[in-house]
């Protein structure tokens, strides 16, 4: 009977640390920062971003949106430059020595006084025409695109190669590529100069009707820009031509010998071959991006409890320090 009795205890002292460390599952550092490791049969997979969540509804972005990113978003803007703001028209970023010295805001009581017909300024809205650098009629100007809540993307920030922005499901995060490498809009990640379409800075805002510029794309033999007075336009030829530079023309391929390699890589948006589910617990508020368990040219990018797997462009591997993927050489070990 004794002895039944000690063999009693002790499978109930070995259920009893089962539990518990069921109930407190082991932690380590990853990236510097201490998160739950679990089981492989027990591990839990970040909601995706079909997932009906308890989330706070999207607030408009603050200018804490800038002045507390990493991203320094005036870094290598020349002095006096001004930048568009994300998420909000009328307003503008005053970039000096490589710093934000100003957020400013052309909604302001003196811009309408100066704009506006007196008597009509709630009617009378006004923008920054990143363009011209000036505050002007909100109908005569463009804005940055603002993110989609249905799905995932990213746009370029305009006059500028290497920031751009990530759309998560709504919420955009500023990105930046490195060592010279440049923001892609076909493939929604930092890539290699070649195959990048970055022609903004190569249009002359002096340009005029008679001297139209006409500029070849990296990334697709078929595809071109029309540049004249600062602006340029994205065009494409009839499916079956390319571009041929020697006559500014869309033309035979027999005519024009094409060896642009981007297109053979087929490197998919995020939009046509939407990121997978991250295999990682997300922390349940603010943005995080980790190394991936297992691949050296992925990463996991968690926001607000929801989590993805993003590829690194091939060639390229992930550098925990800076949150991007970059050439291997550039990482120091």
């Amino acid at each position: 009977m004794r002895l039944l009795l000690v063999y009693g205890l002790l499978l109930l002292c070995a259920l009893l640390e089962v539990e518990s460390k069921r109930r407190d599952p082991p932690k380590k550092s990853i990236n510097n920062r201490e998160v739950t490791t679990l089981p492989p049969h027990e591990h839990i997979v970040a909601p995706g971003p079909d997932e009906d969540l308890q989330t706070e509804e999207l607030k408009p972005l603050d200018d804490e949106f800038y002045l507390e990113n990493d991203v320094n978003i005036c870094e290598n803007m020349v002095d006096g430059a001004m930048l568009p703001f994300v998420g909000k028209c009328s307003k503008y970023i005053y970039c000096n020595q490589s710093e934000i010295e100003e957020i400013g805001d052309c909604e302001s009581p003196w811009y309408k006084e100066h704009l506006c017909a007196k008597g009509d300024y709630d009617d009378c809205h006004i923008a920054f025409n990143y363009r011209t650098q000036l505050c002007v009629y909100a109908h005569t100007t463009e804005c940055l695109p603002k993110c989609d809540p249905e799905k995932m993307s990213s746009f370029c920030y305009d006059r500028t190669c290497s920031k751009y922005v990530l759309c998560f499901y709504g919420v955009p995060v500023l990105r930046q590529c490195f060592d010279g490498l440049q923001y892609n809009a076909e493939t929604d990640r930092c890539d290699y100069p070649q195959y990048v379409d970055c022609v903004e800075n190569h249009c002359n805002d002096q340009a005029t009707p008679e001297n139209i510029n006409y500029l070849p794309s990296k990334a697709h033999c078929g595809k071109y820009y029309v540049c004249s007075e600062g602006t340029t336009w994205a065009q494409r030829c009839t499916e079956g031509l390319i571009f041929n530079p020697n006559c500014n023309c869309c033309d035979y391929p027999s005519n024009y010998k094409c060896s642009i390699t981007a297109e053979q890589r087929n490197i998919k948006s995020f939009a046509r071959a939407p990121p997978r589910r991250a295999d990682i617990t997300c922390p349940d508020s603010g943005h995080h991006y980790f190394a991936h368990k297992r691949r050296s040219d992925a990463y996991y990018y968690c926001s607000n409890g929801r989590g993805v797997t993003l590829d690194c462009t091939p060639g390229l591997v992930y550098d925990a320090k800076v949150h991007e993927c970059r050439e291997a050489k550039f990482i120091a070990l």
